[in-house]
């Protein structure tokens, strides 16, 4: 769940800073490429938003194992 939240808060980080229109932290711009290796050469907010989406899918999916549904 911990890698799961880190990828939502680095992936909230840029798209912040995007609107801002400011340049991302180039540490979290490398972290998204990990997050989503296969999207790496999205564009930045579509990896960012990519990245929120398979992060959300994997907290309900940790969750229904939790509860069991």
């Amino acid at each position: 769940m911990e890698l799961t939240l880190d990828a939502l808060k680095t992936a909230l980080r840029v798209l912040t800073a995007i609107s801002e229109r400011q340049k991302p932290d180039p540490g979290d711009v490398e972290a998204l490429r990990t997050f989503a290796p296969l999207l790496a050469n999205s564009p930045l907010d579509e990896l960012a938003c990519d990245v929120i989406q398979q992060a959300l899918r994997r907290r309900s999916e940790i969750r229904a194992k939790e509860t069991g549904v």
